[in-house]
């Protein structure tokens, strides 16, 4: 499960949000379940009656709304919302906190505003942003779409499926990942070596989250060893294998930003041939996650591919470090920048830092990778 998107259609009032929001809804309604619409009274309801009107109380719902985007987004769920929410500071934090945001903003001017005068907002003017408050207007959407009446409001729904997003969001190998998984019909029972490396720092009786579980083969291996495991990983084929694993809990899901999982607490968590496989947006993410979920002397074990992996640099380039090869996204660990990246967190120590080879062999392939150890302070 991967997060789902929120299109945040913003402009002054009578500019169109709610016409076209319904519009863009009925059209993604028809391509999938899980989609919802917020607007209006809907809004309303999330924060009741004893917000006011003041900036600050403005605000205060604004906020309120971008973080039940968040949320609803997190579990999957495709979200319209139309708001005027005219706060630089709120729209930062949706980029910055939401993943597959899109913010469309609905120029009409003044003059056509009035011109339309719905709901007579623009004659008896009481607290109306643009007239009344001064309105912070989007200073970098990501559409912005001259809503004048020139152009159907079919023609606009059009314009916003089809626009892609050029700031690279998630990276979604899950079809490759079940495709692999459906071939492979049983669960290994033989470890990896990073996780008998890691087994001198395990005590029994401890909580394990394995983000990116796979096919569970360290899960159980840490299961054998007299820990409670909950292992996460985006492939159904996968999980569907897992069920029923006594001490362990084996969930399909999003291992970046699983809100629930990470709300719990847990002695270790556990990544190996995961980081690799995402983009260093989701890999910020996750180390924040990770942060918040483990308890103080608690530890995050990571082995992944670096930039000397000897298949650094083949097939398609997507970003710095980044390439689609034998059909799905790797993305190569400066260990480095890794390192600073941690240092600069100041939540951690590093008890382990490596980079080599000679640890994951696998038939002619013998890849170089960081094994990381991390203490939470």
């Amino acid at each position: 499960m991967y997060s789902g998107r929120v299109y945040w259609i913003t402009g002054l009032a009578g500019a169109g949000k709610t016409t076209i929001g319904n519009a863009l809804y009925l059209q993604l309604k028809e391509m999938m379940d899980n989609v919802i619409i917020l607007d209006g009274d809907i809004l309303k309801q999330i924060v009741g009656s004893s917000v006011g009107y003041s900036y600050e109380e403005r605000k205060q719902r604004a906020q309120s709304y971008s973080n039940f985007c968040r949320i609803l987004s997190e579990q999957g769920i495709t979200v319209v919302i139309c708001t005027i929410a005219m706060f630089d500071d709120i729209r930062k934090w949706n980029r910055n906190n939401i993943s597959n945001y899109i913010e469309i903003f609905l120029d009409v001017s003044m003059e056509i505003l009035r011109e339309r005068n719905k709901k007579n907002l623009y004659v008896c003017s009481n607290c109306v942003a643009g007239v009344d408050v001064v309105a912070e207007l989007p200073k970098n959407p990501d559409m912005v779409i001259e809503n004048d009446g020139n152009v159907s409001v079919d023609s606009i729904v059009e314009q916003i499926l089809a626009f892609e997003k050029k700031e690279k969001i998630y990276i979604d190998d899950t079809n490759y990942w079940n495709e692999y998984y459906k071939k492979r019909q049983n669960v290994p029972n033989i470890q990896s070596s990073f996780a008998e490396y890691v087994h001198k720092y395990i005590v029994s009786g401890k909580k394990l989250l394995d983000l990116g579980c796979g096919n569970g083969r360290d899960s159980i291996y840490f299961i054998r060893n007299g820990l409670n495991v909950t292992g996460i990983d985006a492939s159904y084929e996968a999980i569907a294998k897992l069920k029923g694993i006594h001490n362990g809990r084996f969930i399909c899901g999003d291992f970046i930003c699983f809100r629930t999982l990470f709300q719990e607490q847990y002695d270790y968590c556990y990544s190996r041939f995961t980081l690799h496989s995402i983009n260093e947006k989701q890999e910020d993410e996750l180390l924040k996650n990770v942060r918040d979920a483990l308890k103080g002397g608690g530890m995050f074990f990571i082995e992944a591919r670096t930039i000397r992996d000897e298949i650094y640099g083949k097939g398609k380039n997507v970003g710095i470090h980044e390439y689609i090869y034998d059909d799905h996204y790797r993305r190569f660990i400066d260990v480095n920048n890794f390192e600073q990246k941690i240092l600069s967190m100041e939540c951690f120590e590093i008890i382990e830092m490596n980079e080599g080879f000679g640890w994951a062999k696998m038939g002619n392939s013998d890849p170089v990778l960081m094994r990381c150890v991390l203490l939470k302070k």
